[in-house]
C-alpha cells in the first residue's frame, strides 16, 4: 500500500497554565512541552508507522526549525524527496492550556502557505504511484485540488479532512473519496449548528438525509463524535456506528490525524467499515491518552494489544 500525503508543518509550542490569560495578564507557566507537528505530518507519519509507503509533501522554511523537521522525518525511516524549503518562515504554534483542557491557541502558517499546486505537478509520479492521496486543510486549496485531479486520473482513492474548516470551492469536496468531519466541522458542511449536541443515535437517524441535502453521495462520509466514537454513511447508503474505546483522556490533540491515518490503513487492508471505524477509534484514542501525538501513534502490532486490552 502506497500513499501521498498534501501536508504541512507546524513547531508547536505547549505552556500549561493555572489559568487561561486576559488582556495584559502575565501567567507562570506550570510546563511546557514542544514538538514537530502539523495535521498532515501527523498524518503521514501515522501512516507511515502503520507499515504504509508514505510520501509527504510539505514546505518548511530556510531556518533552523525546518533543518530539525526534515531531521525528524528521516529518523522515523521515512524520505524527505517532497519536504520544500521556502523563503518564509516554517510553521510555528503556541498554545496555552488549563488544568480543565480548555485551551488558547495561536498559530502563524508561514511557509505551509507557500506550498503550490506547481509543487504537486513536480511531485506527480508520486502522486500517480499512490493507492490513496490525503489531505487536510492546514495546507491550501490549490495543492489538494491538483493532487486530487491527478489521483482521480490516476485510479487512486482520495481522502480529506477538512480541518481546521474553512470555506473553499465545492470542487475540493467533490474530489474527495472519504470525507472525515468533527461534529463542529459537520455544522458546516451541513449549515446547521444543531449537529453538534446530536447522540450516535440521532446521527444514524438524520446522517443519510443530511449527506443528500448537501450532495455528497456514493462516497463515504464519518463523523467523528469525540468520545462516543465514530459514524459512518457508506458509498451504497448505509449507516453504521463504532463506539470508542474507554480512556482516561490527557490531550485530545492529534487524536484526529491517528484516525484518519487508521482508517485509510484500515480500508487498505481490505476491512469492513465496521472494523476500519474500530481500528480509526483505537489508533485515535491511543493518542488521546498520553501528552504528544508523534511518539504516541499507533503500529499495527501496538494497535492489536491496545485492541485487545481494552474493553470498548
Amino acid at each position: 500500500m502506497r500513499a501521498f500525503v498534501v501536508g504541512n508543518y507546524m513547531n508547536a509550542n505547549f505552556m500549561h497554565v493555572p489559568d487561561l490569560p486576559r488582556p495584559g495578564q502575565s501567567l507562570a507557566a506550570t510546563a511546557v512541552f514542544r514538538e514537530h507537528g502539523g495535521k498532515g505530518l501527523n498524518l503521514a507519519v501515522g501512516l507511515h508507522l502503520l507499515g504504509v509507503t508514505t510520501d509527504l509533501l510539505m514546505a518548511v522554511g530556510r531556518d533552523d526549525v525546518g533543518v530539525a523537521a526534515e531531521k525528524r522525518i528521516r529518523d522515523f525511516g521515512m524520505t524527505t524527496d517532497f519536504i520544500r524549503r521556502v523563503e518564509a518562515p516554517s510553521g510555528f504554534g503556541v498554545g496555552f492550556i488549563a488544568p480543565n483542557g480548555a485551551n488558547f491557541l495561536a498559530a502563524f502558517m508561514g511557509a505551509n502557505l507557500l506550498l503550490g499546486a506547481d509543487h504537486v505537478r513536480d511531485a506527480e509520479a508520486a502522486v500517480r504511484a499512490a493507492d490513496w492521496v490525503l489531505a487536510q486543510f492546514e495546507a491550501p486549496d490549490a495543492p489538494i485540488v491538483e493532487a486530487f485531479r491527478i489521483a482521480k486520473a490516476a485510479g487512486a482513492k482520495t481522502f480529506l479532512n477538512p480541518s481546521p474548516w474553512r470555506a473553499t470551492e465545492t470542487e475540493l469536496l467533490d474530489l474527495a473519496d472519504v470525507l472525515v468531519v468533527n461534529q463542529p466541522e459537520a455544522a458546516h458542511l451541513f449549515g446547521d449548528e444543531s449537529v453538534v449536541g446530536w447522540s450516535p443515535p440521532d446521527w444514524v437517524e438524520k446522517l443519510p438525509a443530511l449527506a443528500v441535502a448537501r450532495g455528497f453521495l456514493g462516497r463515504l462520509l464519518v463523523v467523528t463524535l469525540a468520545g462516543e466514537g465514530a459514524i459512518a454513511l457508506t458509498p451504497e447508503g448505509a449507516v453504521r456506528y463504532a463506539p470508542a474505546f474507554p480512556i482516561d483522556q490527557v490531550d485530545a490533540t492529534g487524536a484526529g490525524d491517528a484516525f484518519g491515518a487508521g482508517l485509510v490503513w484500515s480500508l487498505g487492508q481490505g476491512r469492513d467499515i465496521v472494523t476500519a471505524l474500530r481500528e480509526a477509534n483505537a489508533c485515535g484514542a491511543m493518542v488521546a491518552r498520553r501528552r504528544g501525538i508523534l511518539d504516541h501513534l499507533a503500529d499495527a502490532a501496538s494497535l492489536a494489544a491496545f485492541m485487545r486490552e481494552t474493553a470498548c
